[in-house]
């Protein structure tokens, strides 16, 4: 009954692809090689385009090959990244650095060391503090011009640049945006799990074992 359910799951994943397959290049066994006409052509160099997968988009969002439509996504992407890369850090570094000393509000008598980690301090943290967080957000929106990246530049590029990305050999940029651009799914994927395992259990690290 397991080889079963398990073969059944594959099947469901496998005739899906030949449908995908089959409406793109005419055949559940055409060669994608062959079929140069698909407007996703347009971004199989683009940044991201990666091993094992090359250009994915299950749900042909870029099907109609629309560039602006394309760049504006791309740094979308890019943006949600770097925050969940930076909070996946912010789940991480409590437990292992331990918090600051002192007091996160004065007036409210609120240290660090009283803020949970997690989906917890979510109603610790008073409304003047998350003011201050969504200003910080509006002024990096703001200040590096709201979309003009997409408009003027390329996604992702805000006016910064770091050491590790900047230089002159294009190569190895490449790879260090590559690099940025999978480490940001990653993140992305990882603070989903933090959430939920957070939210199931009381903690990101729960032991599921106790659940």
């Amino acid at each position: 009954l397991n080889s079963e359910l398990a073969n059944g799951r594959l099947a469901m994943m496998a005739v899906t692809g030949m449908f995908f397959q089959d409406g793109l290049t005419g055949s559940a066994w055409g060669d994608w090689a062959l079929y140069t006409d698909s407007p996703l052509r347009a971004f199989e160099g683009e940044l991201g385009v990666q091993a094992p997968l090359g250009f994915w988009d299950p749900l042909g969002l870029s099907a109609d090959g629309d560039l602006y439509s394309f760049k504006r996504r791309r740094s979308v992407e890019i943006k949600h990244g770097r925050i969940c890369m930076l909070a996946t850090m912010g789940y991480i570094t409590p437990e292992v650095a331990g918090k600051f000393p002192g007091y996160l509000s004065p007036s409210s008598k609120l240290l660090f060391a009283d803020v949970p980690n997690g989906l917890a301090a979510i109603s610790k943290v008073p409304f003047l503090g998350w003011s201050q967080i969504l200003a910080y957000a509006a002024f990096c929106e703001i200040s590096a011009g709201y979309d003009a990246d997409v408009n003027e530049r390329t996604p992702g590029d805000i006016g910064w640049n770091p050491p590790l990305f900047s230089g002159n050999d294009p190569e190895t940029k490449k790879r260090r945006l590559n690099a940025e651009i999978a480490n940001g799914r990653l993140a992305m994927m990882a603070i989903i799990g933090m959430f939920f395992q957070d939210g199931l259990t009381g903690s990101a690290w729960g032991d599921w074992a106790l659940y």
